[in-house]
């Protein structure tokens, strides 16, 4: 069999190696499959970036592509910019949640939505579903969310749905909800929210953080935002304010800075680019900088520096560096990026089980 040392060592190789060690034995092959392994094994890997983006030279507009790129660089340090091309199980037209646990939710062709392990692969394309329209209304924007219901150790997608009404022309009172369970390979509605206090969705995408999704949603005035958290176990919906500053912030960005939530965004009042940190539910202010040729901020990193894309054309990926004050050219071209935090993983999306031990 296998002793504590090995499975040390096993548990920090990268999921490509451990795939071929399978075949190893039928020993290796249990172990490597074994949902206690899969859980130590996603605690010891490193991050790394993978940025979605499209190619300038498509034959088409900047705002319209069939399909969307994605890259992965080759380790956290982000000092070789020798990429790996990441190819789709189907063609994806967009990025909808994730990546958590190394899975993906994409959204592909014919608007069907796969999760999508990238390390391993693996895939499970989920059953359609929607909630049926209120009367007289049109989906206006939808807002996803994917992360782990910690309590039954179930993963979960929950699609927000905010509906305009036509004959008001203005945002249906309520939002509607559906949710996807893993496990069960099934979707049900769930009661939403009022959005009569609300304007729209600031966008699609989710951050998720300890069993809580969050969203960053606009007040009616359009001058004020509010994050919008659900639950994943009690399946609540909550409000957080912002920071009393975020009146004059612009190009706002949702993220996780040192494992807590945070917002990256530019302060109109001094063009000054600032991230503030929510912890124990007080905002405060880690960085404050001044930078020229940026046209929008994208996202932070492990080293507290942050992503933006430049203001000329094409656009280019930088990283600035706080420790340094240095701002890197990554070395890739488009019309527009969108960057992800990603840890690697063996977690299966295929079997109906898979996670009840994790």
């Amino acid at each position: 069999m296998y002793g504590d040392a090995m499975v040390e060592i096993l548990s920090t190789l990268s999921v490509k190696n451990l795939l071929r060690f399978k075949c190893v034995c039928k020993s290796w092959y249990s172990l490597i499959e074994n949902p206690i392994f899969i859980s130590k094994h996603l605690k010891n890997v490193s991050t790394r970036l993978i940025v979605v983006y499209v190619d300038e030279d498509d034959g088409t507009d900047e705002y319209y592509h069939p399909t969307d790129l994605s890259c992965m660089f080759p380790d956290e340090t982000l000092a070789d910019l020798s990429v790996q091309d990441l190819d789709h199980q189907q063609p994806a037209t967009g990025v909808l949640g994730g990546p958590y646990d190394g899975i993906y939710c994409i959204f592909g062709l014919r608007d069907r939505i796969t999760l999508w392990n990238v390390a391993t692969r693996d895939s499970r394309t989920l059953p359609n579903y929607g909630p049926t329209c209120p009367p007289n209304t049109k989906v206006y924007k939808t807002s996803v969310g994917f992360g782990l219901d910690p309590n039954r150790n179930d993963y979960k997608l929950i699609m927000i749905y905010t509906y305009w009404d036509e004959r008001t022309t203005e945002l249906h009172e309520f939002s509607l909800c559906t949710i996807y369970n893993l496990r069960t390979n099934s979707w049900r509605d769930l009661v939403c929210f009022k959005t009569i206090h609300y304007c729209i969705p600031h966008s699609h995408g989710c951050t998720y953080l300890d069993g809580l999704c969050h969203w960053l949603w606009e007040l009616e005035d359009s001058k004020h935002k509010i994050i919008i958290s659900f639950d994943m176990a009690n399946e609540v919906f909550q409000e957080v304010q912002c920071p009393d500053i975020a009146s004059s912030a612009y190009m706002e960005t949702l993220d996780l800075y040192h494992d807590s939530l945070s917002l990256l965004f530019l302060n109109t009042t001094n063009n000054h680019y600032e991230i503030w940190v929510l912890k124990e539910r007080i905002w405060s202010k880690h960085l404050s900088v001044t930078l020229l040729g940026v046209e929008e901020p994208l996202g932070v990193w492990n080293n507290g520096g942050f992503f933006v894309q430049s203001d000329s054309r094409p656009r280019r990926l930088l990283l600035y560096d706080p420790n340094t004050q240095e701002m890197r050219d990554l070395g890739l071209r488009s019309f527009w990026f969108s960057v992800y935090n990603f840890k690697e993983s063996l977690i299966p999306v295929k079997g109906v089980d898979s996670f009840s031990d994790i």
